[in-house]
């Protein structure tokens, strides 16, 4: 299944299938995707223009997904419109191309779509009639002429944006060396996330600034976003290594429904994320357990460190 890094290709080959189904025989119209107002643009005779005015995409996560949506409906809308012959036959014309692209879709409302070379994806399509409000919209906002027209929705599923995690060692993360990349340490041996860290650091030739997630993160994101420019911006800071300690009351599995005491209740942990991903070296985020569903997805690599009973312990090297 196409992975929803391919969504603006599946879009495209989306809307080129629909080109191929009207311009195919037995319907042999012609068939264009332009705005509105260029449909005609060197075109003469009855034609139909495709045109994408909006799209959605619903995520969902299956049963067997650990963390975050595994699936996404996308969904495109397109805008029908069909053209007479010339201006002069006003209605045959353009009925004949109306009822031809109509009928059309409702004999193919499956279409198999190649994404690239290799791959393809099961399109769905669902013509339907649009309302007086959204039609007059919609030729209202291009500008032209309100023509007999009509709807089609397309829809497809695809894979969510892929994970790159990894789970590794800290040889893996001193590999990551970008402003930004978040790694993850995991485990209670919080000795062990100390010294791995500093061999990080070590290792990029970076100082560590280790800093407790409280001190970093305020009372609100304005707050929170004034702490943080603030520790980028110290001189002795600048290019480090940062390790945010302690970050599972904030980082880790989170209740869906926030207790009204919880001191991070109005952080926005992906906003928290994307700030870090301005930091200028490596950022590691160490935790008892395991990461929630927003630093799993923008995690790196997890290195995962075990109790201190005797187990064997994260590899360094």
């Amino acid at each position: 299944m196409s992975s929803l890094t391919n969504y603006g290709q599946a879009i495209a080959s989306t809307t080129i299938a629909l080109q191929q189904l009207l311009t195919s025989p037995p319907v042999g119209l012609q068939a264009t995707a332009r705005a509105p107002g260029e449909a005609r643009t060197g075109v003469t005779g009855a034609s139909v223009n495709l045109f994408l005015y909006s799209d959605s995409l619903i995520s969902y996560r299956e049963a067997s997904a650990q963390h975050g949506p595994s699936r996404v409906i996308a969904e495109l809308h397109y805008l029908v419109n069909a053209f007479p012959d010339d201006e002069s036959d006003l209605d045959s014309g353009s009925h004949r191309a109306f009822g031809a692209a109509r009928a059309a879709i409702e004999r193919h409302p499956v279409l198999t779509v190649p994404v690239g070379a290799a791959d393809s994806i099961q399109v769905w399509l669902t013509p339907s009639p649009l309302t007086t409000e959204v039609l007059t919209a919609l030729w209202l906002a291009s500008r032209e002429p309100l023509r007999l027209s009509f709807g089609v929705m397309a829809s497809f599923t695809l894979d969510a944006a892929e994970r790159v995690a990894l789970v590794g060692t800290v040889h893996d993360v001193v590999q990551l060396a970008g402003a930004g990349a978040i790694a993850v340490f995991s485990g209670s041996d919080a000795a062990a996330k100390a010294v791995a860290a500093e061999s990080v650091a070590h290792e990029l030739g970076k100082p560590l600034v280790t800093v407790p997630l409280d001190s970093i993160v305020g009372r609100d994101m304005g707050e929170t976003e004034r702490n943080l420019s603030g520790l980028f911006d110290q001189a002795e800071h600048r290019g480090a290594v940062l390790l945010i300690d302690e970050a599972e009351a904030l980082f880790g599995v989170r209740p869906e429904v926030l207790d009204v005491e919880d001191p991070y209740a109005e952080i926005d942990v992906a906003q928290l994320l994307d700030r870090l991903g301005t930091a200028p070296s490596v950022v590691i985020i160490a935790l008892r357990d395991s990461a929630g569903d927003e630093l799993a997805d923008r995690t790196r690599v997890e290195v995962r460190f075990p109790s201190t009973d005797g187990a064997e312990s994260a590899e360094v090297g």
